[in-house]
């Protein structure tokens, strides 16, 4: 890539999305945790305000003192973030590469920071793990060294059994098929939370309304494209698609949204801002 992938606007801006998420919740901070305890094993001595459903009844009697499982926010969790790598991610230009790969190391980074454990999944292949609040940098060399996009839609190998309190993250471009979206509905049943994040380039919500000769970048089909006649008609067709796709995912079990991808050399501050503004952060 020419441009610097992680520079150092986008560290400064990171750093903001952590002090305001701090900020909005009180008692969560950034503490040094290895992230190996996940939430609903770890237990501590009951608190004044803690909840009658928090109580752990079996290590109560067998420590012969009031014990409660720790909530998800006081450790983090387990978060998986699946990476779409299918040649569709970079149709023409690279922008939604380098955006998704700048969204996977923000989601990871924040979730390090509050003790999660953190497996990023990135095709058929390409996984890895990430432990404790002091593995953050850790991220940066794999999401610099992944292999560009190529070829259809992959599903990576996953435990069949998630941890409790697991979460799940997809990043993909708009262009998911049936079978991609509905293999991860089976896969995402036992995760607590379930996010899609739909990554869209500018050009298409805001093609050139003139003839154009494209390639389709999975089948190498040519099309043949002319929007000067009824630009009309693709509004009508990609709104469409848009509610089409969100319901599917929603159906699905996900809470979906779609995040603007622009220039990818100065872009890496203002795409974290759009996250945080649409929920994505």
């Amino acid at each position: 890539m020419s441009m610097e992938l992680f520079p150092r606007t986008f560290f400064v801006e990171l750093a903001r999305r952590r002090a305001a998420a701090a900020s909005q919740a009180p008692g969560s901070r950034a503490v040094q945790l290895s992230g190996q305890t996940l939430p609903g094993f770890e237990r501590r001595p009951w608190q004044r305000g803690d909840r009658r459903r928090q109580v752990d009844w079996r290590a109560t009697a067998r420590s012969g003192r009031t014990m409660v499982r720790r909530m998800e926010h006081e450790r983090g969790g387990f978060l998986h973030l699946v990476l779409d790598r299918s040649a569709s991610q970079t149709p023409g230009s690279g922008d939604r590469d380098v955006a998704q790969r700048r969204l996977a190391l923000a989601l990871a980074w924040l979730a390090l920071e509050q003790g999660a454990r953190v497996r990023i999944h990135a095709g058929m292949e390409t996984t890895a793990l990430f432990s404790g609040w002091s593995r953050r940098a850790a991220v940066i060399p794999f999401l610099r060294g992944l292999a560009p996009p190529e070829g259809a839609d992959a599903l990576p190998t996953l435990a069949p059994r998630p941890a409790s309190g697991s979460r799940l993250h997809v990043l993909s471009d708009p262009w998911l098929g049936d079978a991609f979206r509905d293999t991860w509905a089976r896969r995402a049943r036992g995760f607590r939370r379930r996010a899609w994040t739909s990554l869209i380039l500018p050009e298409e919500i805001e093609p050139p309304r003139e003839r154009m000769q494209l390639r389709e970048v999975e089948s190498e089909e040519q099309l043949q494209v002319d929007l000067s006649r009824d630009y009309a008609a693709f509004r009508r067709a990609w709104d469409l698609l848009t509610r089409s796709r969100r319901l599917s995912l929603q159906q699905a079990g996900f809470h979906p949204r779609d995040l603007l991808c622009r220039a990818a050399d100065s872009d890496a501050a203002a795409l974290l801002r759009r996250a945080a503004t649409h929920a994505v952060l």
